[in-house]
């Protein structure tokens, strides 16, 4: 039927949507290396993102349409929610723990985050998790795994007040598309980004050493890139990761899609900071593809299972 076709169609244009996240997402290494290279430290780079978004955002909104602005007090709440949980909440996490354990291994327990927002997916929406998005699920949390670490683990690193701020930042950054599928029932995606940011951006001011921040900002390189920060892995990466939700795709599959930024970023990491890229990192790459692909996959052959059995 013709509303069939529309509902896969939307879905394409969802998974579409998510994957255009995950690209912006994956220049966040780039913009944040140039930063910090210019003296800012990880938690202003946080608050630059959130607070830039929040600007353009809001600059775009009062041009194009001021009663995006809008909002009601359910729609406040969630808003308020996404700002503490995802946004201050996954900032401050992560952030102490590459401190406390590394850059690398952060990274990894961050993208264990599919299968957080899947289990959460199962309890709160009911969401079925099936053999072969379980397949899908392992073969993300592997590919990413090797990705970063190049297939070594160095225990001594490891430490259990690191592995729970590890395990907070995965859960924090899981929630964005758990609590965004109820949250848009009563607000627009543009509005739910712009509170979102501003409630962030203020939860972690006080640690972002506000007077050194605009004292590196004087600098013009580190004001161009700043901008760049906040338009591309702030506004633009949030807007087409909610767009995205907004088409009603499977939850358990948008973790894994919007997971292909570790390949992006490895790939990026590789050709233009020259950062090692050996064929056990590529394996890695190569398995996160998979994965998607499976994801993909899975959800399309429920669509047409759903079809057949509307016309039977």
């Amino acid at each position: 039927s013709k509303f069939n076709e529309s509902s896969i169609d939307m879905k394409k244009k969802g998974y579409l949507f998510v994957l255009m996240a995950a690209m912006c997402w994956a220049t966040l290494g780039l913009f944040g290396n140039t930063l910090m290279s210019l003296g800012l430290i990880p938690e202003q780079v946080a608050f630059l993102r959130l607070f830039v978004g929040f600007l353009i955002l809001t600059i775009y909104a009062l041009i194009k349409n001021p009663t995006i602005l809008k909002i009601n007090k359910k729609g406040f709440i969630f808003a308020l929610l996404v700002g503490l949980v995802c946004q201050a909440g996954f900032n401050m996490f992560y952030f102490n723990y590459v401190k406390t354990i590394g850059v690398s291994l952060s990274t990894v327990l961050v993208y264990t985050s599919p299968l957080f927002i899947a289990l959460f997916s199962r309890i709160i929406y009911k969401e079925k998790i099936d053999n072969v998005k379980k397949v899908s699920l392992a073969l993300c949390f592997i590919g990413a795994f090797i990705a970063v670490t190049n297939g070594r683990l160095d225990f001594k690193a490891l430490n259990g007040f690191g592995l729970l701020l590890g395990v907070g930042s995965s859960i924090t950054y899981s929630f964005m598309p758990i609590i965004s599928k109820t949250a848009l029932k009563y607000c627009d995606s543009v509005t739910l980004i712009i509170y979102g940011f501003l409630f962030g951006a203020i939860l972690i001011l006080p640690i972002a050493k506000p007077v050194d921040m605009i004292n590196c900002l004087a600098n013009p390189k580190a004001l161009i890139f700043a901008l760049s920060l906040g338009v591309v892995t702030a506004a633009l990466a949030y807007i087409f990761y909610l767009k995205g939700i907004d088409t009603g795709i499977d939850l358990s599959l948008v973790g894994v899609l919007a997971s292909v930024e570790l390949v992006i970023s490895s790939v990026l990491g590789w050709t233009i900071l020259s950062e090692d890229f050996s064929f056990i990192k590529l394996f890695g790459v190569c398995l996160m593809m998979v994965s998607a692909y499976i994801a993909t996959k899975s959800s399309s052959d429920e669509s047409v299972q759903d079809e057949y059995e509307t016309a039977c």
